[in-house]
């Protein structure tokens, strides 16, 4: 719709437009409507894709720029909004919770530039951002937490999701990851003695895969499988015992001592091994729930070909697909 405008002047101001003054619209504005739009599009493609989608499904075209500028306007305040839940303390739990909660972390690289001309090559750094997760036992839906800051700070968001996600005072907390240090320390200082950690199978497996041809060259798949099945029937010491029987020699470059790294890592972890114990309560062995996290809440808008962010932008849209993912959506619109 356009509506011929014309435009005043008189002894204080040359430039009066008293139509758009009384509508309370201005040249090249946006409606709020039109940012939730835009936003629901700029947080899920790339801004010139929103664009696309923009013009597709309601006919007017609009500039990738202005996209880029309303998304970014309202992923600020999806931050400040979750910012002021982190802020408050997650350790004040209700007496009655879930029996098991799943908590979940693991850290994804996101290509990051710095601030400056966009003309010309910027150099680029990759950056880790940290992914929490936590969800009640058989119920679908998951909490996640995003941030680049640091382990304290992932642990106390992680801390925010499971009680969320229904951490009561009579609560097991059963956390899973890779075996990275953050992780198991932080899940003991955030789940105290309600948590148990977990290392993930799955991880432990390709530390198995990657010694079999030692251990067994002409069957390393038999031997693989068998060294599994060890792990989930609970006799671990069995894989120990193998895996010592055919250790390289100590001058042996870690790169190269497949077997020696299987051992160090399954040996350090015995108190992150019981897979017979979650599997008897129906519990997963397996980080899925974080590594799903992944793909859909952060890498399928942050980590498209080619593209890099500016850390605070990208800090930005990961709170916003967290509130997204958090079915908290309406909460930053109405």
């Amino acid at each position: 719709m356009s509506v011929e405008d014309r435009v005043w002047r008189n002894a204080e101001q040359s430039y009066l437009r008293p139509l758009p003054a009384r509508l309370g619209v201005s040249s090249a504005g946006r409606s709020r409507r039109l940012d939730r739009v835009l936003t629901a599009f700029g947080c899920e493609h790339s801004f010139a894709q929103a664009a696309g989608s923009v013009l597709e499904h309601y006919g007017f075209e609009i500039h990738a720029s202005a996209v880029r500028i309303a998304t970014l306007k309202h992923a600020q305040r999806a931050r400040q909004q979750l910012e002021r839940e982190y802020a408050k303390t997650f350790r004040e739990l209700p007496l009655i919770g879930s029996a098991h909660v799943i908590a979940q972390a693991d850290g994804t690289m996101i290509c990051t530039v710095e601030p400056g001309s966009r003309k010309g090559k910027r150099p680029r750094q990759w950056k880790e951002m940290r992914l929490v997760a936590a969800q009640a036992k058989a119920s679908v839906p998951t909490v996640y937490g995003a941030t680049f800051g640091s382990v304290t700070e992932t642990g106390r968001r992680w801390g925010h999701c499971t009680r969320t996600a229904g951490w009561g005072q009579n609560s097991r907390i059963h956390a899973v990851g890779d075996g990275a240090d953050w992780i198991r320390l932080q899940s003991r200082e955030v789940f105290g003695s309600q948590g148990h950690f977990l290392c993930d199978y799955f991880h432990v497996s390709e530390y198995l895969g990657a010694a079999a041809p030692s251990c067994r060259p002409a069957q390393p798949d038999t031997w693989r499988r068998t060294q599994q099945q060890r792990l989930k029937a609970g006799t671990l010491a069995k894989v120990i015992a193998t895996l010592s029987a055919h250790l390289e020699a100590q001058e042996t470059p870690q790169a190269e001592a497949p077997v020696r790294n299987a051992h160090r890592d399954l040996s350090n972890r015995l108190d992150a091994l019981d897979y017979p114990a979650a599997l008897a309560l129906g519990l997963p062995i397996g980080s899925g729930i974080i590594e799903s996290g992944h793909r859909h809440v952060l890498q399928a808008r942050l980590k498209k070909a080619g593209a890099a962010w500016l850390s605070d932008h990208a800090d930005r849209i990961a709170h916003l697909r967290v509130l997204r993912a958090n079915h908290q959506w309406l909460s930053l619109w109405n």
